[in-house]
This record gives structure tokens, C-alpha cells and sequence, in this order.
């Protein structure tokens, strides 16, 4: 009996790249998230921000995207100190409701408590997008905080209480 599938990270480059900006969305997710060519300039122009491709086994599902978290978007500020922020997860239509957003999150999530000084990892989403939210409460994530845009700010301290839900 094999093991499924689990997803894997793999970097973005010129044999991938198109077929990412490619992916769709499940309809309606657009007012959620970012075109999967935004992290994509975002890592080109900003110092820190990796993109990776998602496979499953050979087959891409998706894009991941992390970097030091900048409040309020203020790239001309020096980053928080001690924090990353997950910027883009993004699962193509046909892959959705399997499980495999929260098997990503939960890697990006380990990747990134890994990463030396990270003592919190920061998240944006809409507020209207209650799968996201639910997801993220249940891996430990809390809201901090509202964006101007009336976007909420979630965290988890690596450190801290909600760190066993890691």
C-alpha cells in the first residue's frame, strides 16, 4: 500500500513560471486573493519574498509566498523584527477540498518557524473569506489587528502559547 501524496515545495523558474500565473481559482476567490503574478513581481522588487511552486508528485497546484513582514505594507520601513509573513497561498480550483491548503499551510507554517530569529508568523486576509480564517484559527492562528482596509491581521507566536498547534 503506497502513502499519498503530500504536497512539495519547489522553486519558481522560467520552465514553471507561466503555468503558475496560469492556475485559476475556484470562482468568487478573486475578492480573496492576489493574481498568482503578484507575489511573483513582489519577490522580484522586494528584498526577502520567496514564491515557491506547490506540486503533487509531478503535477503543479498551486504557489506559496513568505518574506519578512512589513506592517502595513510599508516597504520603505524596515521590516518587524523577528516576524515573516505567510503573503500568498493559493491552490488551484481542482485541488481544492482535499485537505492539501492545510497540508501546505501547516509546511509553510514548520518552514518558516524554522528560519532562524522567526518568533512570529504574520497573515492578511479578507474578511469575508471564512475558510481561510477557520483554517488558519484551527493551525493557532489569532487576529491582532485590522488593516486600514478593514483587513484582518492574524498571528502565530512560534514561541508562544499557540505554538503547540504547530
Amino acid at each position: 500500500m503506497s502513502n499519498p501524496a503530500v504536497p512539495e515545495f519547489r522553486a519558481v523558474d522560467l520552465g514553471n513560471c507561466i503555468a503558475i500565473m496560469e492556475l485559476e481559482m475556484v470562482a468568487g476567490q478573486e475578492k480573496f486573493l492576489d493574481s498568482n503574478a503578484f507575489p511573483l513581481a513582489e519577490a522580484a522588487y522586494v528584498e526577502g519574498f520567496t514564491p515557491q511552486a506547490v506540486y503533487l508528485d509531478e503535477e503543479l497546484i498551486g504557489l506559496v509566498s513568505w518574506g519578512p513582514y512589513y506592517p502595513d505594507y510599508g516597504y520603505e520601513q524596515p521590516p518587524e523584527a523577528g516576524s515573516n509573513i505567510i503573503d500568498h497561498v493559493m491552490i488551484a480550483a481542482p485541488f481544492q477540498g482535499r485537505g492539501l491548503g492545510r497540508q501546505v499551510v501547516e509546511q509553510l507554517v514548520a518552514k518558516l518557524a524554522g528560519l532562524p530569529e522567526c518568533r512570529r508568523i504574520v497573515l492578511v486576509l479578507h474578511p469575508d473569506n471564512t475558510i481561510a480564517s477557520k483554517l488558519y484559527r484551527s493551525i493557532g492562528f489569532s487576529q491582532f489587528a485590522t488593516t486600514h482596509e478593514g483587513d484582518l491581521v492574524m498571528a502565530l507566536d512560534i514561541n508562544g502559547p499557540t505554538s503547540a498547534a504547530i
